[in-house]
């Protein structure tokens, strides 16, 4: 199963975006095929930190618009919630130290440990999760 990470569907919300179209255009054939896709509540409150941030965007996304996207996502039967499990943090630890994650690449090791540990494919345009051991990720566009 695919894992998106937050730049996926921030893209795919922004109109301004740089991949906007293609994002969305992923994004909606995603959303209508009967296996769906995974994310997890840490990618969903991102999408609504960056989208709503007047530092990253001139006009930032109003809050009832962003809660919007992320609620019509996190509702549709078809998209998984994931959740850290049992062996997550010590994949996290493991993957903060091969990885050398320091700093905001903290997060991301979080991310990571979650895909590694669900099985999933980490689906990402952040080219930074090569670093970290074990993890399938792609760039789908």
């Amino acid at each position: 199963m695919k894992l998106l990470d937050v730049n996926i569907l921030v893209q795919a919300h922004r109109d301004d975006a740089d991949l906007h179209e293609v994002a969305a255009e992923w994004l909606q054939t995603a959303l209508s095929t009967p296996m769906g896709f995974a994310v997890s509540e840490l990618v969903l409150s991102g999408v609504l930190r960056i989208s709503t941030h007047p530092k990253i965007f001139r006009d930032p996304t109003p809050l009832d618009s962003a809660l919007e996207f992320i609620e019509n996502i996190h509702n549709r039967p078809n998209v998984h919630i994931l959740r850290p499990g049992p062996r997550h943090w010590g994949i996290f630890l493991d993957l903060c130290r091969r990885g050398n994650a320091k700093g905001n690449l903290i997060p991301d090791a979080f991310h990571a440990a979650l895909a590694v540990e669900t099985g999933c494919e980490w689906v990402t345009l952040d080219r930074g999760f090569s670093r970290f051991p074990g993890l399938k990720w792609e760039i789908p566009f």
